[in-house]
């Protein structure tokens, strides 16, 4: 059975409808920081931001 691992804005407040899926957790995070710069202008993450982010990631079946 393979797991994959998502992350949706709105888990985490926001009015926005981004979500992505990877196999591997660790490839979330260069994605989301991603999507942070461009559709909310968080161009330095800050570590309390990246603690909330990976508390929100989930493991799918």
């Amino acid at each position: 059975m393979d797991m994959s691992y998502t992350f949706k804005c709105k888990d985490l407040g926001y009015d926005c409808s981004f979500e992505y899926e990877a196999r591997e957790r660790k490839d979330l995070m260069p994605r989301v920081k991603i999507h942070f710069k461009y559709a909310h202008n968080v161009f330095e993450m800050a570590p309390e931001l990246e603690k909330k982010i990976d508390g929100a990631i989930k493991e799918k079946a």
